[in-house]
């Protein structure tokens, strides 16, 4: 049984994202398409004899611990290991370190990979042989968006967004991501949103080549966004300043704030560079689609 494992957990992009509906459990229903990008948070969990879960972080920026990183029981990773302690009876004493390259609160799934990776951890290092269902079960328990992380690294969620189907899609593409110093309420966004006027849904079956994946993003949009920026105006000053960099399509990623432009063709390196010159304090970031066939990297 091993002692270490070393898990590469990457953030997400909604390529579109309707909501459909309220639910009784407080959440939304939704449909949209969960891409994980090639910017990774790296995780590395090692057993000891006692002591418990330690929790440290640092910022692969500046090499501080993240601001608003929570390192106690609120944690997801934390939660993640406490709920698999409680329902397989055992105790981990574990000490994890994580680099944190994905923005906190950013609507790119940080915190959901994390979890995710912990699920994936903790099986490997106390011997749990469980079905895949199992950990999807339990990650339902984390987070709506935490199932998407155990499986493939392109997929179609609904309900939840924990309902998933893997999908395929043409993948030959650079995402500039621009996170801004802004913080926004997941909860405040969905609470915003007018559901009596419902996004078009964009089907992504026939986008496995180029023309049709540039057909299909001149069509999506998620729902979200108008109320995103009636929260945080400056974010569609970033939308414009992507367009004016030639991005193919220009969005917003989950609840935001993040938003990211596709670029096609060659690496965006001069529209990165005019984004990052802006002096603004946002976050400019470039990244790929993940190409492995999960979306975590288990070493």
């Amino acid at each position: 049984m091993p002692t270490r494992c070393e898990i590469w957990a990457p953030a997400k992009l909604n390529l579109g994202l309707r909501v459909v509906g309220r639910r009784n459990d407080g959440y939304h229903d939704l449909e949209t398409l969960f891409v994980a990008i090639d910017l990774y948070d790296h995780l590395t969990f090692t057993k000891r004899i006692a002591g418990g879960v330690s929790l440290e972080a640092r910022s692969s920026w500046d090499g501080r611990t993240p601001a608003g990183f929570p390192l106690g029981e609120q944690n997801l990773i934390v939660r993640a290991i406490r709920l698999i302690e409680q329902d397989c009876g055992i105790h981990a004493s574990l000490s994890i370190s994580i680099e944190k390259s994905i923005p906190i609160a950013a609507g790119l799934g940080g915190g959901s990979s994390d979890a995710a990776a912990a699920l994936v951890a903790m099986a490997r290092l106390y011997g749990l042989d469980l079905p895949h269902e199992h950990l999807t079960a339990w990650a339902r328990q984390l987070g709506a968006d935490v199932s998407f992380f155990l499986g493939t690294p392109i997929a179609e969620g609904w309900g939840r967004g924990d309902s998933l189907r893997p999908a395929r899609l043409f993948s030959d593409w650079w995402a500039v991501l621009v996170s801004p110093p802004v913080f926004l309420s997941a909860k405040e966004v969905y609470g915003g949103l007018d559901l009596t006027s419902k996004a078009r849904r964009v089907n992504f079956t026939n986008c496995r080549d180029r023309e049709g994946f540039l057909a299909a993003l001149r069509r999506i949009q998620n729902d979200l966004e108008p109320v995103v920026i009636r929260l945080a105006p400056e974010i569609s000053l970033w939308q414009g300043r992507l367009r004016e960099q030639g991005a193919a399509g220009v969005f917003v990623s989950g609840s935001g704030p993040t938003v990211f432009g596709v670029f096609m063709d060659q690496p965006p390196d001069q529209a990165v560079q005019c984004l990052r010159e802006s002096g603004t304090g946002a976050r400019v970031l470039v990244a790929r689609p993940v190409g492995t066939p999960t979306a975590l990297v288990v070493r």
